[in-house]
């Protein structure tokens, strides 16, 4: 996103700065609301410094949807509401106990790299350039104080800066790299017989009794799902560019403003002799490129001719040299410097000069001027961008107010709806953890919609909703209009699941079953002819060496299973893997290769990371081990 972070931050530091950036501007101002909500209240205490719940609530709510949008609209199993708070306290906390530390340290971020990193936002920027006052209204626009603002990415940069002289420090030693390299480039011959459960299928069967005993125990897995109908309002981006009139006297002023937008910049058609240079010969191309200008200066042979003959550039020697039309910035600065030097007129030919390709001669065949295009050649281009322009203004403005009014009056949309010349909508039922994914006439399927739509403000608490941002240029208010809770389903309307689920379990225990009788006859005879009755025969069995890590022969369950088995000592190594669709996998390990060659340096690289990160986690280990931290789960919502 910044080149300047990418440039200066890596890993969590670069996501720890965007992660600033990237909240109060995307949700609008909610922020502002949650610090209105929160009454002051803390979510922990570092060394006697206090966390403000909204400076934790921002994350929870960031990876709430990341997950949401990630798992169409459900959390996935591991990972609770608990859980995400948890880890959000934990991380702000870590970032505190970091600046405490850089701070104590001496470590502080110059001026100059906050404001390199703020001007380098784009949303703070105008015509591809940081412009101040864009960066003050739109910190307005979200209740941002511009201080705070600074403050935090004056903090990330310093945490950034004491935690890279804390990573820098990581020592590999070579021994530990030889050992490393070993075991991630290992090898392994294996072969592999798998018992697939389409054999037995026929085997299997589910009796009626089965069915409604598995209904009757389980009858809360068999239930429909809660669901809601929602009043809301919608702003659209688009909606209000439409709207915006237009006059030539304004447009003129818009093509004015813009004029560098509507030019067309000089091109030349342009021919080249090129020598390229490789790593020893710089001195030879060079040579022999003044040789090749020497003889067109002579007269001795054409640029025509030598450009056929001499040059490297396989492409343009069947087209007399000639490489076409080019504008500036498409070859380079070294390129640009020569071919379009104002001394280089057409019909001329530079001498040689040394560019981002090698040594070239280069030959102006025509030259075509910038033009700048007439405000009637582009009016309709004028009029999108004023219209654009004048909607992101009004849209802001609208979504501000459209917030405001809903949130001071949250027991109606009407007057919301009202202020910004909208009409209250009705949805259709949406389904909790609803797994349809939103599109152009059901954008309330987004799964920032639903988590909100079943979040306790909504749905116990009879309000409006917060302004939802369901992309950048639409942005949502809802309230609870109808709710249903689930209710148990009907036998004949689940009885199809239940077979299929009974029949899967079934062949799956059949399988091990099979497999793990299968696989304790192999341990015993060490053969593979003890198993032909149940198909393991010559054909059917997978032989592969030379098997490493990152296989993708294999499937990745198998694969994991071979590199976690013991090194065969005495003959081979037996073990099983079972697949996702439960077919049962024998494996036998007849050897292991451990890799002895040189020390590989992106391997290395990757190794030292590894270690650094290793270093920064026990910092913040024996930081948080000497630290008087008090967590105050309880307050964040």
């Amino acid at each position: 996103m910044l080149q300047t972070i990418n440039d200066k931050a890596k890993g969590w530091v670069a996501y720890t700065i965007v992660g600033l950036i990237a909240v109060p501007f995307a949700l609008f101002g909610i922020s502002s609301y949650l610090d209105g909500g929160s009454g002051g209240l803390v979510a922990a205490k570092v060394n006697g410094e206090e966390i403000p719940v909204q400076q934790v609530q921002g994350i929870v709510l960031q990876q709430r949807q990341r997950l949401a949008q990630m798992f169409g609209g459900n959390l996935p199993p591991n990972m609770s509401e608990d859980v995400i708070k948890n880890q959000a306290l934990d991380q702000v906390v870590n970032e505190v106990l970091l600046r405490q530390e850089a701070e104590k340290n001496g470590y502080r971020a110059s001026n100059q790299e906050v404001y390199n990193t703020i001007s380098e936002i784009p949303a703070f920027q105008k015509n591809g350039q940081f412009d101040p006052q864009t960066y003050e209204t739109l910190l307005v626009s979200q209740r941002r104080n511009k201080s705070e603002f600074e403050s935090q990415i004056r903090d990330s940069i310093s945490n950034q800066q004491f935690t890279q002289a804390v990573t820098s420090a990581a020592f590999v030693p070579q021994s530990l790299l030889e050992k490393y390299q070993g075991l991630q480039n290992q090898t392994r011959d294996v072969e592999t017989f798998t018992l697939k459960g389409s054999k037995y299928e026929s085997e299997i069967s589910v009796s009626e009794d089965e069915i409604k005993s598995e209904f009757d125990t389980n009858s809360k897995n068999y239930m429909t799902r809660e669901k809601v109908m929602l009043s809301y309002v919608l702003l659209k981006q688009d909606d209000i560019a439409a709207t915006v009139s237009t006059d030539d006297d304004t447009l003129k002023l818009v093509y004015q403003d813009n004029i560098s937008r509507y030019l067309d910049p000089e091109q030349r058609k342009l021919a080249h002799i090129l020598v390229k240079i490789t790593d020893d010969n710089k001195d030879e191309a060079k040579a022999k490129a003044q040789a090749l200008y020497g003889q067109i200066k002579s007269g001795e042979k054409t640029f025509e001719e030598l450009a056929v003959s001499a040059s490297d550039d396989e492409l343009a020697v069947t087209k007399n040299g000639e490489i076409g039309l080019i504008g500036q910035g498409e070859m380079g600065v070294q390129f640009d410097t020569a071919a379009f030097s104002p001394a280089l007129l057409n019909g001329a030919m530079s001498e040689v000069v040394e560019t981002e390709a090698g040594f070239e001669i280069i030959k102006v065949l025509d030259v075509v001027a910038a033009k700048t295009k007439t405000f009637e050649e582009v009016k309709s281009e004028v009029t999108a961008l004023y219209q654009k322009e004048e909607a992101e203004k009004l849209f802001i403005e609208q979504a501000d107010r459209l917030q405001t009014l809903a949130f001071e009056n949250d027991s109606s949309l009407d007057e919301a709806a009202d202020a910004v010349g909208m009409k209250v909508l009705t949805s259709e039922w949406i389904e909790k953890n609803a797994n349809t994914p939103p599109n152009v006439e059901n954008p309330l399927l987004s799964p920032k919609v639903i988590n909100a739509a079943f979040g306790d403000e909504v749905l116990n608490g009879g309000k409006n909703s917060e302004l939802i941002e369901l992309d950048p240029k639409n942005v949502v208010v809802i309230r609870l209009q109808d709710h249903q809770l689930p209710k148990p389903k009907e036998l004949d309307d689940v009885k199809d699941n239940i077979t299929t689920l009974l029949s899967a379990n079934k062949l799956k225990a059949l399988l091990v079953e099979k497999g793990d009788a299968a696989l304790k006859a192999l341990s015993g005879s060490g053969s593979w002819s003890s198993l032909e009755d149940i198909g393991a025969t010559e054909e059917n069995i997978q032989k592969n060496a030379g098997i490493k890590r990152n296989d993708t022969t294999l499937s990745s369950a198998v694969v994991s299973k071979i590199f976690s088995m013991q090194k065969p000592e005495n003959g081979n190594s037996f073990d099983k893997a079972i697949l996702p669709n439960g077919d049962y996998v024998i494996v036998t390990l007849s050897k292991v290769v451990d890799d002895t060659s040189e020390i590989d340096e992106q391997l290395q690289q990757n190794f030292s990371q590894s270690m650094a990160s290793r270093e920064r986690a026990a910092v913040i280990a024996a930081l948080r081990e000497k630290a008087e931290v008090e967590l105050f789960t309880e307050n964040i919502q």
